[in-house]
């Protein structure tokens, strides 16, 4: 077995589970640990028909102040150890990214913050933060394996080594108000370059004024106690080289994103519902590939009876800007104007602990390739906890 992959599985299998889930619940200090393995093969068009094995795990310790006279006062951290699949970029060639844990090898620091929250009021976080964790958090979609049913492409892809998210996260400042029952406002400051863009995946922190910040706002309105509305701003301050060449550089990096999540239906006297989300997501064409994306999907909780069980649709689309469309006409490149991708996947609970789930992709017109042919990716991801 290959060292990387020996590396990810020894962390969440040989954790004794009764060290980490036999804790008290209101214990102010609680271990956990979470392995993902996707097993992934490209069966036709892309770049190339080929199997990966993907692999991510997660060790966790949260403390919270509640029990021990400092409440509304949290803390996290979390360390992550990969294995290096390069699924997307070798053999599919797709935009979006296929599996959400695919990224480089290594052992890494994904989050360590300190919060303090004031109930009903609101609060504010500080260290290294994920900010997926945070803004555009799309409830519904995190069901699936496919990376833009997480925080969306057109705000994934942007700034010189993303924002502040899988694989490299970095220095975060976030404050939230809740100014009603059903309102919440939020905004956040972050590292404009999280990691370092020349190794990704290594945790490293970096504050200069070339680098620039983050900037992201906002609001989400619960409509119902099942149905959320957002609507979110992101802005980059730094300077960025413009996809035209001829435009040289660009001041600033901004996009926006609204989103609708909720439960659509619940069966009385049961877990069985169904569930849906819609985003869509723009972002500035003189910097960014990506300037439209728009995806959504449907998710059945209790199919069959099985309570734990869920099983979901989903479409996600992208659309390439004209700059990025002229900048691969220059370079003798034919770009389509979008690329498309379909999933379904069923997520079946074997025990408390373990999850199996196959998927199915349908990729169209893979990273807008007009060379490449479009691509069905199968396989199944395992999740362990403890």
């Amino acid at each position: 077995m290959p060292r990387r992959i020996a590396l990810v599985l020894s962390l969440f299998l040989a954790l004794p589970q009764a060290a980490i889930a036999d804790a008290a619940d209101e214990a102010p200090l609680q271990l956990s640990a979470t392995g993902i393995a996707d097993v992934l093969a490209n069966v036709r068009g892309g770049l190339a028909r080929g199997e990966r094995f993907l692999g991510k795990a997660d060790l966790t310790l949260s403390f919270n102040g509640e029990g021990v006279g400092l409440p509304g006062l949290t803390s996290f951290l979390d360390v992550q150890a990969g294995t290096a699949a390069n699924f997307s970029g070798a053999i599919v060639g797709d935009t979006q990214t296929v599996s959400n844990i695919d990224g480089p090898a290594g052992l890494r620091l994904a989050n360590v913050w300190v919060a303090r929250e004031w109930d009903g009021l609101g609060g504010v976080k500080l260290g290294v933060i994920d900010l997926n964790t945070e803004f555009d958090v799309q409830t519904t979609g995190a069901l699936f394996l496919n990376s833009s049913f997480g925080i969306g492409p057109d705000f994934s892809q942007a700034g010189s080594n993303g924002p502040s998210i899988f694989p490299s996260t970095g220095l975060g400042l976030v404050g939230w108000w809740l100014p009603g029952g059903h309102w919440q406002l939020k905004a956040g400051l972050f590292e404009g370059v999280p990691g370092n863009a020349d190794h990704p995946g290594r945790t490293s922190f970096a504050l200069s004024s070339g680098e620039g910040a983050l900037l992201a706002l906002e609001a989400r309105n619960q409509l119902t106690p099942d149905l959320t509305l957002g609507l979110g701003l992101w802005h980059f301050t730094a300077r960025f080289d413009a996809l035209d060449p001829v435009r040289g550089r660009v001041s600033g990096n901004s996009g926006l994103y609204a989103i609708a999540d909720g439960l659509l239906y619940k069966l009385e006297g049961s877990d069985a519902g169904l569930s849906g989300w819609l985003r869509l997501g723009l972002a500035q064409g003189a910097v960014n590939p990506v300037t439209f994306s728009l995806g959504g999907g449907l998710v059945l909780t209790a199919p069959f009876g099985r309570e734990a069980d869920q099983v979901g649709i989903a479409v996600t689309h992208v659309g390439f800007g004209a700059p990025a469309r002229r900048a691969a006409l220059a370079a003798d490149t034919d770009l389509k104007a979008g690329e498309t991708t379909f999933e379904t996947t069923y997520a079946f609970s074997l025990d408390s602990h373990l999850t199996l789930q196959p998927d199915l992709q349908f990729v169209l017109s893979p990273g807008g390739d007009a060379g490449l042919g479009d691509a069905i990716v199968v396989g199944s991801r395992v999740i362990a906890t403890w």
